[in-house]
């Protein structure tokens, strides 16, 4: 599908929940991203085009300062639950735990753990 036909869909089928693609971006959010990555809607929404638009978000959350040293894993961590709501919060809880259905989908300790599995 290109971009254009996703916001087609979304727009014939309101009121539905829409989390699109392999990182669930809600609606606002995708139209946000394309809007600041330049796409159009002609662009295929492939696995490079999502990666890259969850690269913005992630740069969005600090991902720079984080690998620089300059913000926290914790503080880190949470700024990445408060863009995907599946991850917790140092609470346990995701950020929008109970919108729309949102919980953590994982511990905050199995959370850790990955980040020790990536930032050694």
């Amino acid at each position: 599908m290109t971009i254009g036909q996703i916001f087609d869909w979304v727009a014939r089928t309101p009121g539905q929940p829409h989390a699109i693609g392999r990182y669930q971006f809600i609606p606002p959010t995708l139209r946000n991203l394309v809007r600041r990555s330049g796409l159009s809607r002609d662009t295929r929404f492939s696995p490079a085009v999502q990666d890259h638009l969850a690269d913005l978000l992630l740069a969005d959350a600090g991902i720079a300062r984080f690998e620089s040293g300059r913000l926290g894993r914790r503080d880190f961590m949470n700024n990445l639950a408060r863009i995907w709501a599946g991850l917790p919060s140092s609470s346990g809880r995701s950020h929008y735990h109970g919108v729309a259905g949102n919980r953590a989908t994982i511990s905050w300790v199995s959370f850790e753990r990955g980040m020790d599995a990536i930032y050694r």
